[in-house]
C-alpha cells in the first residue's frame, strides 16, 4: 500500500506556475482553437443580412377643444341631466389610446394589405446599398405573377395570414414615449431602409387620418345629437350650454378639415439611413475569438488533469 504522507495535500493546491506551463504546453491548441473560432464567426456573422433602423420623432397635438369640452362637461353637466337631458361624454387623453391603436393587429393588418407591402415585409432577400435595389426571394415571392409560392405546412397556406403579417410587423415596430417630454420615438428595423422609411412616412399619416376621420364623425354625431336635445328644452341655461357645447364641437369639425397635423406632429421626419445597425460584425467576432480561447484553455487544463490523475493512478 502506498504511504499518505503530508506532502500529498500539497498536489490539491493550485500552483500558478505549474498552471502556466500547463497552459504554454498547449499554448499552440489554445492558438489554433481561437482562429478557428475567429474565422468561423467572422464567416457567419458575413451570412446574416445587414439591419437598418428607420426613425421618426413625432409629439402629440394638445387639443384644447377636448379640454374645453370636458370642462363644460363638468360645470354644467349636472344642469342638463337635471333638465333631462344626457350629456354626451367629451375626449380627452386620446394620445395613448391612438399609440395602442397604432400597433393594434386590426390597425396593422389593414395597413399592410392596403399599402401592399407584404411581399417586401416578409419575402425581401437582399438589399443593394449601392443602387438602392430591393431584391425578393423568388422561392416565396413570385413577382411576375405576384402570387406566393412559398412551400408551407398546412394549416398554412403559400400566402401569410394575417397573423403573420402582424408577428413580423410588430417584431420590428417600436414605439416609445418619452417620460420627460411629449415626444414620442417610432422605429422600425428591416433588411431594406427605404421599407422602413416608406412605413413610417404612411403609418404616422395613417394614424393621423384615422383619428381626424373618428372626431369628425363624432363630433358631426354630437352636433346632431345636441341640436336634437335644443329643440326639445326652453330652459334658457340648458340652451346656453348646449350652444357652447355646439360650437365646441364645430371648432373641432373645423380643425379636423384644416390641421394638416391633427393628432401628431412629427418633429423629426424619417430618413433612409446609409449606415446598418446590425449586425455589429467586429463585436461577433471578437467575443466569439475570446469565448473560443477560453473554452480551449479550459479543455487545455481539463486534459492535464486527467493526464495526471492516470499517471498518479498507475504510481499508485
Amino acid at each position: 500500500m502506498s504511504s499518505v504522507g503530508p506532502e500529498s495535500g500539497y498536489d490539491d493546491e493550485i500552483d500558478l506556475f505549474e498552471l502556466f506551463q500547463t497552459m504554454w504546453a498547449g499554448k499552440w491548441l489554445i492558438i489554433v482553437g481561437s482562429m478557428v473560432a475567429a474565422a468561423l464567426s467572422a464567416w457567419i456573422s458575413l451570412q446574416l443580412p445587414n439591419v437598418y433602423t428607420v426613425e421618426i420623432k413625432i409629439a402629440a397635438v394638445e387639443d384644447d377643444q377636448n379640454s374645453q369640452m370636458n370642462g363644460l362637461i363638468a360645470q354644467y353637466g349636472g344642469l342638463a341631466s337635471l333638465a333631462g337631458i344626457p350629456i354626451p361624454s367629451g375626449g380627452g387623453g386620446q394620445t395613448d389610446l391612438l399609440l395602442e391603436i397604432l400597433q393594434s393587429r386590426s390597425f396593422l393588418s389593414k395597413f399592410v394589405a392596403e399599402t401592399n407591402i407584404g411581399p417586401r415585409l416578409l419575402a425581401m432577400k437582399q438589399f443593394d446599398p449601392i443602387s438602392g435595389k430591393e431584391t425578393l426571394d423568388s422561392t416565396l415571392f413570385d413577382e411576375g405573377s405576384e402570387q406566393w409560392v412559398r412551400e408551407v405546412t398546412p394549416p398554412q397556406s403559400p400566402e401569410p395570414s394575417e397573423q403573420e403579417y402582424y408577428e413580423a410587423f410588430t417584431s420590428a415596430l417600436s414605439v416609445a414615449k418619452d417620460k420627460t417630454s411629449p415626444l414620442i420615438n417610432i422605429t422600425f428595423e428591416h433588411q431594406s431602409p427605404k421599407l422602413g422609411y416608406d412605413i413610417l412616412s404612411r403609418l404616422v399619416k395613417r394614424i393621423d387620418d384615422f383619428a381626424r376621420a373618428r372626431d369628425k364623425t363624432k363630433s358631426e354625431q354630437s352636433i346632431e345629437y345636441l341640436e336634437e336635445k335644443l329643440s326639445q328644452t326652453r330652459l334658457v341655461d340648458v340652451e346656453k350650454v348646449l350652444y357652447q357645447m355646439i360650437e365646441a364641437q364645430t371648432k373641432t369639425l373645423m380643425l379636423a378639415e384644416v390641421n394638416q397635423d391633427y393628432a401628431f406632429q412629427v418633429i423629426d421626419a424619417p430618413v433612409v439611413p446609409e449606415k446598418r445597425s446590425k449586425p455589429n460584425r467586429a463585436l461577433i467576432v471578437v467575443l466569439s475569438t475570446l469565448v473560443g480561447g477560453m473554452l480551449m484553455v479550459l479543455w487545455v487544463l481539463i486534459r492535464s488533469a486527467v493526464q495526471k490523475r492516470r499517471v498518479r493512478g498507475i504510481s499508485d
